[in-house]
């Protein structure tokens, strides 16, 4: 142990084994920081989003919740609610007005808060308490359309309530599609006595719960397998489409960001654990020289590399929690909400990747190394590298594995592998047939450029590696600011600050005129009018629903409810023609509904409407963009199937802040008009991806910083070679003029051919990312194709020539009594 201890003292003194415990520090880290800011900022997405639930979890049912349901959540020290939402009949002496009624226990809600104000029509403020038993929040527009006041009595049923604060916003019902009555709150206390529940009644009832992701995992795992057809259980990214994709998308770049941390962690240890090693060719043909036996050697490096990693480790860790801690105050004045403290549950992956690469890298080297014999290990080429190509194999699969169990999952892991395998061989091929050329120009090279070129193919196989890493590096930068860019503008495209927040429904033929007319007076910016006529699907190739769905398994979207059908001459906003003629007197169906229910041109569907049977053929298919907040649908008709029927005509519109209390006082002249405000959920869309659009400066920042710094352990791994070469070229009379010419040629080249080749892999791997991780469209982006060779070219060579600066400075002699 002291032996091993003294050879450890000697190797920090040279610098040997400093190489390996720096890239060590800067795996764990890098892989640390990043690892907990994101499992930060995903734990703050889904804070706000179960802002918007009101809970953490909630099962909704179309039954009374069981009792046992409760009591289970209790045996598991979860926080319970209870909502049970209805739509009634308010009276205020002769008024009256459907309206939708949330009837909320004490503890409601769990997360979020209510907005409520004392002004009609005023922004609010937040209370975290319900109303109180005999009291009744409602709406503003609701208490125009009944023309009454705080303090005013309503009939609720039997129940007579006070109106006790007008209802700005309720946390848990901000979402959903029935909401489009004027609504109301009021204590669980008071349903009972108001007997407007009855068998047949329709009605929705929630169980909110709040509390410790384990036990409310256990509750999942008790609860779901007894849930039947009217019954769901709904997390905070299930909220909605939107919320759910948006969040979705952001986690996954999160864990592409992280993944990449790895991937650059791997490379980092790799190029550390080969200088390592070929640094000990003499010391350890000394110690066999000396009679150490492979088993001692083996000891001996086991305890070094045991130490090396406990201090490492340890350090890194250290520096990866302080590191996070920087990045979350610097974002902490951008984010509208604190980030939740970080998990010390959180800290098993660096040190998990600090674990997994020293295996995976350093004991096969090592552990060949020590097999070499005394002769081979003496000879200046020694056989060290013979088996290093099945050495990184098994690097390149460790980490892999290290990947899938950080993302959870294959796919993103896998587009990255075969991203890397792919770049591995391009640059293979590229590399060999350039350096090639470039030995075949340069025949006698007598000036820096022809030296420079020159030296490419004369270190084939090293400069192909480093080739290799350059590329790497680079295009794992390009992905980050592709997706950055992409992705970032792609979100903020489809939520322009002025998307439709608002819905207008039960809107009847002799109302439209009158309500443009109010609209155009305000300024309100608004979509054009579609009828709607609801339709069921019955048959399909006049083979019916139920016999090709029996039980209703596994029976698409398209035919499993009522849908909303319209009729149009032209093709809406957010609507594109995939296939057919959209002009054709027949159906035209959204893409993914076709795609989902295996249709095509020329099939045809039966649809049931209001009990008469209308029959048509599919004649043009077309791709819907859900999330323009445009009115849209899955299936268009032709005027002349529809025209007989009494349709309700919807639209949407963006309502601003300063036009809410006037809209909403116009529309009071219009009580039969139903009102949807998705404001909220738009708000909530914003603000994830404000916030995540900052977070990403920062992590790629993070990222790009332990690139460079791969990139300098990367050009210090060949640096012995091109000390030595300059020194030769000294000797024989070279100027530093010359010889920094021929080292800003080699590292150039090594530049523009790596930015090239990572441009075209981060093409590649932004395509597959977008296309199957972030289900968005694909998209080219020129912009890559630019920066990639200039980072390239400057990046690498400033980095070369800095750190082969030695070379230039110091006495050619004292360079080759060094070498």
């Amino acid at each position: 142990m002291n032996f091993t201890f003294r050879l450890m003292l000697r190797d920090i003194r040279s610098g040997d084994l400093l190489t390996l415990l720096f890239a060590l520090i800067i795996s764990v880290s890098t892989v640390t920081s990043i690892g907990l800011f994101i499992d930060r900022l995903q734990l703050s997405f889904e804070q706000e989003s179960a802002n918007l639930l009101a809970a953490d979890r909630l099962v909704r049912s179309d039954d009374t919740i069981a009792k046992d349901w409760e009591d289970k959540a209790s045996e598991l020290t979860l926080k319970t609610a209870q909502r049970t939402s209805y739509t009634t009949m308010l009276f205020a002496g002769d008024s009256l007005q459907l309206s939708q009624i949330s009837a909320v226990t004490n503890s409601y809600p769990l997360k979020g808060a209510f907005l409520v104000d004392d002004e009609l029509f005023g922004v609010g403020t937040k209370s975290t308490s319900s109303p109180e038993k005999g009291n009744i929040w409602v709406s503003s527009r609701l208490a125009s359309l009944l023309n009454i006041q705080l303090g005013d009595k309503v009939e609720v049923g039997d129940a007579t309530l006070t109106v006790s604060k007008y209802l700005v916003r309720d946390p848990g019902s901000s979402s959903s599609a029935f909401a489009i009555s004027p609504r109301a709150v009021m204590s669980m206390d008071d349903l009972e006595s108001t007997h407007v529940i009855i068998p047949g009644s329709r009605v929705r009832y929630s169980l909110l719960l709040a509390g410790d992701k384990d036990a409310l995992q256990a509750y999942q795992n008790w609860l779901e397998p007894q849930l039947n057809e009217g019954q769901r259980w709904q997390t905070p990214t299930q909220r909605g489409e939107r919320i759910g994709d948006t969040i979705g998308r952001a986690e996954s770049f999160l864990l592409l960001a992280g993944t990449l941390a790895v991937v650059m962690s791997g490379v980092a240890m790799a190029l550390a654990s080969a200088r390592f090693v070929k640094r000990h060719l003499m010391q350890v043909a000394i110690l066999k020289t000396l009679g150490a036996t492979p088993p001692l050697l083996r000891r001996i490096f086991f305890q070094q590399l045991f130490a090396l990693f406990v201090v490492g480790a340890g350090l890194g860790l250290a520096i990866g929690w302080g590191l996070q801690e920087v990045i979350a105050s610097l974002l902490s004045g951008l984010m509208s909400t604190a980030l939740p403290e970080p998990s010390f549950a959180r800290l098993w992956l660096g040190a998990a990747t600090g674990l997994i690469s020293m295996l995976v890298f350093c004991l096969p080297l090592m552990s060949h190394l020590i097999k070499i014999s005394p002769l081979s290990v003496l000879q200046p080429n020694a056989k060290v590298e013979l088996n290093s190509l099945f050495i990184y194999l098994v690097g390149f699969v460790g980490m892999y594995a290290l990947m899938c169990v950080y993302t959870k999952g294959f796919l993103l892991p896998s587009i990255m592998t075969a991203a890397i395998a792919g770049i591995a061989l391009l640059v293979a091929a590229i590399g060999w047939l350039a350096f090639k050329l470039g030995r075949s120009l340069t025949s006698g090279a007598t000036s820096g450029w022809q030296i420079g070129l020159a030296a490419l193919y004369r270190r084939l196989i090293p400069n192909l590696f480093q080739l290799l890493v350059f590329t790497l590096i680079i295009m794992l930068g390009l992905i980050l600011i592709g997706i950055k860019s992409s992705l970032i503008a792609d979100w903020q495209q489809q939520l322009p600050e002025d998307a439709p927040n608002h819905y207008l429904f039960n809107v009847q033929a002799d109302q439209v005129d009158a309500i443009n007319d109010q609209t155009a007076q305000l300024g309100v910016k608004r979509s054009d009018w579609y009828p709607m006529v609801r339709g069921r699907v019955t048959a399909v190739n006049d083979e019916s629903v139920q016999s090709l769905y029996p039980e209703e398994r596994g029976e698409p979207e398209l035919y499993e409810r009522e849908l909303n059908l319209t009729w149009s001459d032209n093709l809406g906003k957010g609507n594109e023609l995939v296939e057919g003629d959209f002009s054709a007197e027949g159906l035209s169906v959204e893409q993914k509904a076709a795609k989902e229910a295996n249709l095509s041109i020329g099939d045809e569907l039966t649809i049931n409407i209001g009990g008469n049977i209308v029959t048509l053929p599919i004649t043009s298919i077309r791709t819907v963009d859900w999330g323009s907040m445009q009115p849209n649908f899955y299936l268009i008709l032709p005027k002349s199937a529809l025209e007989n029927y009494p349709a309700n005509f919807v639209s949407s519109l963006f309502i601003g802040g300063d036009d809410a209390q006037p809209f909403y006082k116009a529309m009071s002249s219009f009580p039969t008009v139903s009102i949807l405000n998705v404001g909220d959920i738009l708000k909530q869309i914003q603000t994830i991806i404000g916030q995540l659009s900052q977070a990403i400066q920062l992590v790629l920042l993070c990222i790009l910083s332990a690139g460079a710094l791969v990139l300098l352990a990367s050009v210090r791994s060949t640096l012995e070679e091109r000390l030595e070469e300059g020194a030769l070229l000294r000797v024989l009379g070279a100027r530093s003029a010359l010889v920094r010419q021929a080292l800003l040629v080699e590292f150039g080249a090594l530049g523009i051919f790596s930015g090239l080749i990572a441009a075209i892999g981060a093409e590649s791997c932004l395509y597959g990312l977008q296309v199957f991780v972030f289900n968005a469209q694909a998209s080219f982006h020129p912009l890559l194709w630019l920066i990639g060779p200039v980072i390239g070219v400057f990046v690498i060579s400033t980095i070369g020539v800095f750190a082969s600066r030695t070379v230039l400075k110091v006495p050619p002699m004292h360079l080759l009594r060094d070498l």
